[in-house]
């Protein structure tokens, strides 16, 4: 069965970014001029999907706004003869959006589980909203690789990327049984293991395309501190073969960390088309005073 559905669980509390994150949810803060939630969903138009699950928290009203009709704002804007902007805006509402509500704050698996009314069984998309990946022109989008790897396999695929030193105990971290065209094959799952428990130097980002039967064997899962752990079932699969990896093109940004954030949007600027040479020009003159 092909990947027609996703889910992005956005029910973080966004502590590490309060005050803002009081009023406004973390999916909603700006990388330039979209909020980050948006950047994610267009990640999905490189293979074809827009029927996205938004997994809320509660009170998260202002996320369904972003994506739903803004009638008197289309009006304006056409009645004023703005009609990049009215295009802009109706980038907004190109996906057809589910929302379900996570009301215990049970992490990724509690997440996934809440979607599972809108996936009916089939395969899914699972994209993490604190990592931004960017393909560059002639790149393929992290997403469509994971896509094209499970349509070609039939198994669950993963995101991973090659880490060093410390950084190795701040990921899941992923065994490799045999390595074939840049696709993985794992083994075994370690989450956030020390330097020297580490199975390799792989680790997992915020992508994944996941077979239906993975929301059964959730269900099956015993809690750890009131907890249940998308890496247990990961694990399973990768015992019995049936869990592969692959590698990414492009640009990764961690937005859930604060100099993760300002990077993204150093780097966005840069790439902008409006004020990508403002933004290099300012660079130059600020780097002088440091």
């Amino acid at each position: 069965m092909s990947v027609r559905k996703a889910v992005i669980p956005a029910a973080g509390l966004g502590t590490r970014f309060l005050p803002i994150t009081k009023v406004v949810p973390k999916p909603m803060l700006a990388v330039l001029d979209k909020p980050t939630i948006q950047y994610i969903a267009e990640e999905l138009l490189s293979v074809g999907i827009d029927d996205v699950t938004i997994v809320v928290s509660p009170g998260s009203e202002i996320i369904k706004d972003h994506f739903g009709e803004s009638n008197e704002l289309e009006k304006r804007l056409l009645a004023d003869g703005k009609l990049e902007l009215y295009s802009i805006l109706k980038d907004t509402m190109k996906f057809k959006v589910n929302y379900c509500v996570q009301k215990v704050a049970n992490g990724l698996a509690g997440a996934i589980l809440c979607a599972e009314p809108f996936l009916n069984g089939e395969p899914f998309a699972l994209l993490l909203g604190d990592e931004l990946l960017w393909a560059n022109e002639g790149q393929t989008p992290c997403i469509k690789r994971l896509v094209d790897v499970y349509n070609k396999t039939g198994k669950s695929v993963i995101a991973a990327m090659e880490v060093f030193g410390d950084d190795v105990s701040k990921y899941g971290n992923i065994g490799v049984r045999e390595e074939t065209d840049g696709v993985i094959t794992v083994d075994r799952i370690v989450e956030k293991p020390s330097l020297n428990d580490a199975l390799s130097n792989y680790a997992i980002i915020g992508r994944y395309v996941l077979s239906g039967e993975v929301i059964d064997m959730l269900k099956k899962l015993t809690p750890r501190n009131n907890e249940i752990y998308l890496t247990d079932v990961l694990d399973q699969l990768a015992e019995r073969g049936d869990l592969l990896a692959s590698g990414f093109e492009g640009d990764r940004y961690d937005v859930g960390d604060k100099f993760g954030f300002i990077k993204a949007n150093v780097e966005f600027a840069l790439k902008s088309k409006e004020i990508g040479d403002l933004t290099a020009e300012y660079i130059k003159e600020l780097a002088k005073k440091l």
